[in-house]
């Protein structure tokens, strides 16, 4: 649990950084205790994910000569450009919607750790076009998978998918214990990943102060 003070220094850091104060944590009933506690204090439940682990097997990497990771700021706008165009409005497949400010987020947070391998990011090329991006979160033995998307003018053809166990395979490498990645049930990409071998073990819920 955490008490009045501590959630105050949190949304204080949340406040200095001009972001949403929100809070993750698993969903179960022995939790429930620790949801009142964010409700009573006006934090609302603004989404649900499904913890989605994938065990290392049966990877093909016959076709991972067509991944390149981003190893400079060059690199970087790219991989920003072409995720950018992977996330747009409209997109049946993307529940997600435009990225907006996110994009720098996702420089910001590059610069910072991509001197550790701490962030990962990753381009996917259709002979010399990037097609499709995803990163990769190494943190205490743990590999967090995100940001997998591909254009919509190449769905289809399998490079959503390379990106993905890529990252796994990355994470592999990197000696993570576990290899995993956050979604919602009933949408695109949770049925995505479960074809690519991904199981759900566990839900999770975000409660944002509004």
């Amino acid at each position: 649990m955490l008490d009045d003070t501590q959630l105050a220094e949190a949304e204080e850091l949340f406040e200095s950084k001009n972001r949403q104060s929100t809070f993750h944590f698993q969903q179960t009933s022995r939790l429930d205790q620790l949801k009142s506690f964010f409700q009573a204090r006006k934090h609302q439940q603004s989404f649900e994910d499904c913890w989605m682990f994938h065990d290392g097997k049966n990877i093909d990497r016959s076709k991972f000569n067509q991944v390149k990771k981003v190893e400079s700021e060059e690199d970087l706008l790219v991989f920003l450009e072409t995720m950018n165009l992977c996330f747009q409005k409209g997109d049946p497949q993307n529940p997600y919607g435009e990225l907006g400010a996110y994009l720098t987020v996702a420089r910001e947070g590059w610069l910072k750790h991509h001197g550790t391998d701490r962030l990962q990011y990753f381009l996917v090329y259709k002979q010399d076009q990037p097609v499709a991006v995803a990163s990769l979160t190494t943190f205490k033995k743990l590999g967090y998978i995100s940001n997998v998307g591909s254009l919509q003018s190449v769905r289809g053809q399998g490079f959503g998918k390379l990106a993905t166990l890529f990252c796994v395979d990355q994470s592999i490498r990197n000696e993570n214990t576990y290899h995993f990645l956050g979604t919602e049930e009933g949408n695109y990409p949770y049925e995505f990943y479960k074809r690519l071998g991904f199981v759900n073990r566990f839900r999770a819920i975000g409660l944002s102060k509004k």
